[in-house]
């Protein structure tokens, strides 16, 4: 009997999951890294059928509710764990307890299948060439980190074209920077610019182009503020240089100089010396004389009363009167016999 009501509860939970359709048509649409599942509704009579979507991603085992006994044919998953790796979604039909086979996407790569919206673009032409346009592009805000992050290598692809004719279109492919100058353009005559991301293999993803944006190129040419400041820079080294170049000739010159003044090469004469240094007024200059004066003198004789015969010669030094040897004297006869009379208390001249 046990067995007999077992069969009979499988049978009719077999036949009520047959007697609901799948979904149909469930695919995945992503933009700007969001996810959103969509399907279609079953072709049958059935009425206030729900639905229930999952996802998982294939590293894991276990599927994830979002979107449960929803009416709508759609489920936004909102912002997903990483922008990296795969991810299945599956839904079902629900109706009064019974489900419907569950109807699985294929396995969904953010970073291949997501649709990178139009980047943010701005026109300048303050400050370019003749003719000059120069873009800025911003871009595009993702739901999952940033482009920058997501991707190791972002291009942008720019086309530009005169808006007075439309059919010749200029194009510049894989551009790295976000700053570019399109040149040389006809001055005075507006332009419009579209830009769109491209993300290269392996991926090779392209994005949406922006709208179109119009500007008037420029008139007159005039310097960039890159350009200003490598003037301003040029010009500043070169004063720089002329003022400091004869300074530095200027310098050798000063230090000579000034050696020179303190140690003068010029000597003065040897009798200006003399007389400086019987002054005593430049004792500096008297100690650069080496060789001190050597006073010549010689020696007298005098005969005294008592002993005429015996010679004076302990008489003190400096009561001897000198005669300088280079003058030869004579003394004549007279003063012999005046010596030989006279008594002498000390030495006489010689003059």
């Amino acid at each position: 009997m046990a067995f007999y009501l077992i069969i009979t509860l499988g049978f009719r939970f077999i036949s009520a999951e047959s007697l609901l359709p799948q979904p149909q048509n469930v695919e995945v649409v992503s933009y700007n890294m969001d996810a959103i599942v969509k399907w279609d509704a079953p072709l049958t009579s059935l009425t206030n059928l729900t639905y229930t979507a999952e996802y998982r991603m294939p590293s894991t085992a276990f599927f994830h509710t979002v979107c449960k006994a929803t009416k709508e044919h759609r489920c936004d998953f909102g912002k997903l764990p990483s922008c990296h790796g795969n991810y299945q979604f599956r839904v079902r039909i629900e109706l009064e307890g019974n489900t419907s086979s569950w109807e699985e996407t294929p396995n969904f790569s953010l970073k291949k299948g997501t649709v990178i919206g139009p980047p943010n673009v701005t026109l300048v032409t303050k400050g370019g060439a003749i003719g000059a346009v120069e873009v800025n592009i911003q871009n595009p805000v993702l739901k999952i980190s940033s482009l920058k992050e997501a991707y190791s290598k972002v291009q942008y692809n720019i086309r530009y074209w005169k808006k007075t004719d439309k059919k010749d279109v200029s194009e510049r492919e894989m551009v790295t920077e976000q700053r570019v100058k399109l040149k040389p353009l006809e001055p005075n005559t507006r332009y419009c610019v579209q830009v769109q991301v491209y993300i290269p293999m392996p991926h090779n993803n392209t994005g949406q182009y922006s709208k179109a944006a119009c500007v008037m190129s420029t008139q007159n040419k005039t310097t960039t503020d890159v350009e200003r400041r490598l003037s301003e820079g040029l010009v500043v080294s070169l004063v720089t240089v002329a003022v400091a170049f004869p300074l530095l000739l200027l310098v050798p010159w000063i230090i000579y100089k000034g050696k020179r003044f303190l140690h003068p090469k010029v000597k003065l004469p040897e009798h200006l010396k003399q007389h400086l240094i019987d002054s005593h007024q430049y004792p500096y200059l008297a100690s650069q004389i080496t060789s001190p004066l050597q006073e010549k003198y010689d020696q007298i004789s005098a005969l005294c009363e008592e002993n005429p015969y015996n010679v004076l010669t302990d008489c003190p030094e400096d009561n001897l009167y000198h005669v300088d040897s280079e003058v030869s004297v004579e003394m004549p006869k007279y003063y012999n016999g005046v010596a030989e009379n006279a008594n002498f208390d000390m030495p006489y001249k010689n003059i």
